[in-house]
């Protein structure tokens, strides 16, 4: 069985209005996937910054390097607490190694 294509007249505005509802929708959908869904399991960027004590550009550094990774969201960085606080542990821990090596 063939697809027939159906040719339909449609003013200006009436396809800006289809387009419009069309990719209004598509966005929406795409909030939904990419937002999660509960932020309080997420540090911002500024958060970091603050419960690390360092500045932005620092938490900028470590994840273009790669030692942190954070879910883009549109414009918005998050980081998960679970991985941070994972790395939080380790530094500590091989803090207390380099000390008990020295002594």
């Amino acid at each position: 069985m063939a697809d027939k294509t159906e040719m339909v007249l449609v003013s200006r505005d009436e396809l800006q209005q289809l387009i419009g509802a069309s990719v209004r929708c598509a966005f929406e959908e795409y909030q939904q996937v990419q937002t999660p869904q509960d932020t309080s399991e997420y540090y911002t960027i500024r958060q970091l910054a603050e419960k690390w004590g360092v500045s932005i550009a620092t938490i900028w550094r470590h994840e273009k390097l790669g030692h942190i990774k954070g879910q883009r969201i549109g414009r918005r960085v998050l980081f998960p607490k679970e991985q941070i606080d994972r790395i939080k542990s380790l530094k500590a821990t091989s803090r207390g190694k380099t000390k008990q090596s020295k002594e």
